[in-house]
């Protein structure tokens, strides 16, 4: 049996909003339960209101405590839990540690829970353009669905928990779990902010047949011939959406692919019984060199403004990153490079130049800008174990 709401009079604690400005901006780690998380979570879109503020004159800046509450939010949903280590994912979607409560944080992709998730079989059929294509397609039409349902969501419950909620169960399919995760949905709070200021009809506007069929593009030039993505492909398409759109058209693609990640954008592909044989509106695909180049020993982190960024791992005695394309004709320009993180401890640099065969005997000492390569390999001296990153810029061969 349903009891009725008691019928007492409302009351609402209203905020201080001049004590709250010159409060501390230093960080404290507090131990909280998930039943107290979430409690505290209900009550989170309440701070971006201004009748939720005692009345002084100093005026309400809107914007500040739409940026309390969002913060607020992501902590919430960005706790440390079980390894006692402190979780984040960066502005650019990297899922990030750290073990000393955050005073130094590492690229962590080994316990990224994108990476978790349950891949499905591709879709049936030998590979091909044609396969590709509908994978493509299926994409396109799923995230069409998905965009109706952010605007049904929006017009009955505009506010940011329920558009992530919305969101994350949209993810939960495609990742083959039953829920994900809050931490994942911290990638989302600025994206649901967004819709909840421009309501259904800005995501109408934004979301476009035509823009649909870009992404759909985007993703076909990405995708093997079976209709997938690796890991390295869904960076490029991150870069892509970035490059190709703007304002909530950036939003809506890149947050979403970010947070479904190469195996939700596969599982995907496979979700429709799309026709489609047909892609020639994409063609040609532009592809970089740089998508000949696979990683051998270390971490590809992400693509940052054309350049392809790399982490190192242990590997005997020492730290090392290790590139390499699928033979020896299969080689590009090194234009630049940059060490990220730990370039001091950096002592040795080798290259195999393009036409040989990329095996020991042929591996050289250093890079030089503008030499063409199929090889490329950087470590630190053995018994040091510094973490290091480094990133290339890659051209075509001339």
């Amino acid at each position: 049996m349903v009891l009725p709401n008691p019928k007492a009079t409302y009351k609402a604690q209203l905020l201080d909003y001049d004590a709250l400005l010159l409060a501390s901006e230093e960080s404290c780690s507090y131990c909280l339960t998930q039943r107290e998380v979430d409690i505290m979570l209900a009550f989170v879109d309440y701070i971006a209101w201004k009748t939720r503020y005692i009345a002084t004159e100093t005026p309400i800046d809107t914007d500040l405590i739409r940026t309390w509450s969002n913060n607020l939010a992501r902590k919430l949903m960005d706790g440390c839990c079980e390894d006692n280590d402190l979780h984040r994912f960066t502005i650019d979607g990297i899922y990030q540690s750290s073990s000393d409560g955050g005073i130094t944080w590492v690229d962590d992709p080994e316990d990224d829970p994108r990476n978790d998730y349950i891949g499905a079989p591709p879709l049936p059929g030998a590979a091909s353009s044609a396969k590709k294509c509908a994978a493509a397609d299926n994409v396109r039409s799923l995230f069409e669905q998905y965009r109706d349902n952010l605007i049904s969501i929006v017009g009955a419950t505009p506010t940011i928990l329920a558009i992530i909620a919305g969101i994350l169960a949209f993810i939960g399919v495609l990742a083959g779990v039953s829920g994900v995760g809050v931490g994942v949905g911290v990638l989302f709070l600025t994206m649901a902010a967004e819709i909840v200021q421009i309501g259904g009809t800005g995501i109408s506007g934004a979301i476009t047949f035509t823009v649909l069929q870009t992404f759909r593009c985007l993703v076909y030039c990405r995708m093997n011939d079976d209709g997938e993505l690796t890991y390295e492909a869904w960076q490029g398409l991150l870069a892509d959406i970035a490059s190709e759109f703007d304002g909530f058209a950036e939003t809506f693609f890149y947050q979403t692919v970010n947070g479904m990640g190469y195996i939700g954008v596969n599982n995907a592909a496979t979700m429709g019984d799309s026709t489609a044989a047909d892609c020639d509106d994409c063609e040609p695909c532009v592809e970089g060199c740089s998508d000949k180049f696979s990683v051998t020993t270390g971490t590809f982190i992400g693509e940052f403004d054309g350049y392809l960024r790399y982490g190192a791992v242990a590997t005997g005695g020492a730290m090392v990153i290790q590139i390499n394309t699928s033979g020896a004709d299969e080689c590009c320009e090194l234009l630049d490079f940059h060490d990220v993180v730990g370039g001091a401890n950096i002592t040795a640099r080798y290259h195999i130049n393009c036409g040989d065969a990329i095996e020991g005997g042929n591996i050289h000492p250093g890079w030089t800008l503008e030499g063409c390569y199929n090889f490329l390999a950087c470590q630190t001296t053995v018994g040091d174990g510094t973490y290091f990153e480094v990133e290339f810029l890659l051209n075509f061969c001339p």
